[in-house]
């Protein structure tokens, strides 16, 4: 697995302004909704959900928290819920986290 700066830098470099990233959960898979990317900076990513009134500033710290169980997520020994105190963007940063995945690895 790779580590999280690795993960980060490849975000950073690869993420670009008005992007769709689909959202995305270990259990449902595509939920049929989509998240756009706003700005990528290097201690933030700013996304625009499409059912938020204001866009979402979602801090780098609260995607290494996540990345942390990331495996475990998707294995399912870690349950979605157990993020909601990590961070209050899980779902743009699961659809994140998948989307590197799907795009650089063959074991998302």
């Amino acid at each position: 697995m790779a580590t999280f700066e690795t993960v980060w830098s490849w975000l950073q470099n690869n993420l670009k302004s008005d992007q769709i990233i689909k959202n995305w959960s270990v259990l449902h898979g595509y939920l049929g909704r989509t998240t756009t990317i706003v700005d990528v900076r290097n201690d933030y990513i700013t996304v625009a959900p499409p059912n938020a009134k204001n866009i979402q500033v979602i801090p780098k710290e609260d995607f290494k928290k996540l990345w942390e169980d990331w495996s475990a997520y998707k294995s399912g020994k870690v349950l979605r819920s157990a993020f909601l105190e990590k961070s209050r963007f899980i779902t743009y940063i699961i659809s994140i986290l998948h989307y590197y995945e799907m795009e650089v690895t063959d074991d998302a």
